[in-house]
């Protein structure tokens, strides 16, 4: 009895896994366009014109810069994620 439960505790933490890459998938699919939609409306030339420089524009571009590469190195995260539960899922099923 007690085997059985902690067998599906594995295939419930197995499937964990995967709804996690699944929402964090969604997550970046909504994220990207909003980001960019609304860092592409400022108009960085009034906001620098109040502020006498180019802050906002260094600004904004290093944000671009970290944004780009926090969504290129998201999809890894995905399917890392997604791998291990599968993984999981497959030396469970092995296992029986």
């Amino acid at each position: 009895m007690q085997q059985l439960r902690k067998l599906r505790e594995e295939e419930s933490a197995n499937v964990d896994m995967i709804l996690t890459a699944v929402i964090a998938g969604v997550m970046f699919a909504i994220a990207i366009p909003i980001i960019y939609s609304v860092l592409g409306g400022v108009d960085y030339t009034t906001v620098d014109a109040a502020l006498t420089g180019t802050p906002a524009t260094n600004a904004s571009n290093n944000v671009l810069t970290n944004l780009n590469t926090f969504f290129t190195i998201g999809p890894i995260y995905l399917v890392v994620v997604a791998a291990v539960g599968i993984i999981a899922a497959v030396l469970l099923l092995r296992g029986r």
